[in-house]
């Protein structure tokens, strides 16, 4: 019996061999909250068969996204109809596809006025970019800590699809290391389950190991510092 778990990362595979590397960790973060949606509305996706999937969890999945930005939902939306298409093509489960379609359409929002768009290729040589150690390296233990902030910054932005105020309002004590995931508050109060890629947590990591000391020196406890501090003054 395959599981919805571990056909979702045959998915998720397969996206890695068929589109850029960014596209692909967006996807797999877009896919893992779609799980946990699951396990949330007591669907647990490890033991569960794959012929069990209906479409009616792309309503769960919508609701569970409310608190996101339009365009975050209307990506993750469609990274996971993509893994219904492929679950059709491979004769996994019965899917309705028209259906999954009117969903979708019933449910997500309209995104608002667009903001330029920007090729997905430029966006991964700024995040290839700002990974170089030439970009990190510096003789000046402040403007390599920036730099370190940039990078974590940037990546985090990029693979959760996080606002720029809300990455900025995370704390240190929001990010449960071992998960790879946060909880935030969104509109409404309603809390909102946040993927972190390996990547993101690994730069993270890196920061914070050169903030140790001064956090250390500050009398705020841990946990409530900022994810990402000032460090220009």
């Amino acid at each position: 019996m395959e599981t919805i778990t571990s056909v979702a990362e045959k998915y998720i595979n397969s996206v890695k061999m068929a589109r850029s590397p960014h596209t692909a960790s967006t996807y797999k973060n877009a896919v893992s909250f779609y799980l946990e949606t699951l396990r949330l509305n007591k669907i647990d996706p490890d033991n569960a068969s794959v012929s069990t999937l209906h479409e009616d969890t792309i309503v769960m999945l919508a609701t569970a996204l409310k608190n996101h930005a339009a365009t975050t939902e209307r990506l993750y939306l469609t990274a996971v109809s993509g893994f219904f298409a492929y679950l059709a093509a491979d004769n996994l489960t019965q899917v309705n596809l028209p259906r999954i379609k009117l969903l979708i359409q019933q449910r997500a929002r309209k995104p608002g006025q667009r903001l330029p768009q920007f090729p997905a290729s430029d966006i991964d040589a700024i995040l290839n970019l700002i990974d170089k150690p030439e970009f990190l390296n510096s003789e000046d233990e402040q403007d390599h800590l920036i730099k370190l902030r940039d990078r974590a910054f940037l990546m985090t932005l990029a693979d959760t699809g996080l606002r720029v105020h809300e990455a900025c309002n995370l704390r240190r004590g929001d990010l449960d290391w071992n998960e790879g995931k946060a909880m935030i508050i969104g509109k409404g109060n309603k809390q909102a389950i946040i993927r972190f890629s390996t990547r993101s947590t690994d730069a993270l990591k890196d920061y914070l190991k050169i903030r140790t000391i001064i956090d250390g020196g500050s009398k705020t406890p841990l946990s409530a510092l900022p994810l990402f501090a000032r460090h220009d003054r």
